[in-house]
């Protein structure tokens, strides 16, 4: 029986650029989600709600160029290439869930020089929606990382 090895090479440089954009992406959507909660916070807020929404398309477009660029999949992926459709389909999600968000911050910025009840609160749900689809992207992703260390890599025992 074969056995397959890899070998792992971690750029300390990286890993904290990686940690230093999730506690930013982090921080956004906690604000995000803090003020698009309840109809009224939202409508109170509308105008930072808007900032926050720019602000996120800008950081998802370094987050998702961060994970593209420095190819955090390629190693598992290497080790593991069953897991290649999966890293695929994850990568290409990063366009659409791009497109979507810069739909979203431009539908805002519009809505910002006089925004109704009503077109503020269809904004909440849009990103309620949105943020939804960034989370079920992000486990995804975590569980193909996981699943690629953890299982064709090894977890030490």
């Amino acid at each position: 029986m074969a056995t397959v090895t890899g070998t792992l090479t971690v750029n300390a440089a990286f890993l904290q650029e990686i940690k230093d954009d999730n506690v930013q992406l982090n921080q956004l959507l906690g604000d995000l989600r803090n003020i698009s909660s309840a109809a009224p916070v939202l409508c109170n807020h509308a105008t930072q709600f808007v900032a926050l929404l720019g602000e996120l398309r800008d950081q998802l477009a370094f987050h998702f160029a961060l994970e593209e660029a420095y190819g955090y999949f390629e190693d598992a992926i290497d080790i593991a290439p069953r897991l290649v459709d999966r890293a695929n389909q994850l990568r290409a999600q990063h366009s659409t869930l791009f497109e979507t968000i810069c739909e979203l911050s431009d539908a805002a910025a519009c809505l910002a020089a006089a925004p109704s009840f009503q077109s503020i609160i269809s904004l909440g749900a849009t990103f309620s929606e949105f943020d939804e689809q960034l989370r079920q992207h992000e486990a995804e992703e975590n569980q193909l990382i996981l699943e690629a260390f953890g299982q064709d890599i090894g977890v030490g025992d």
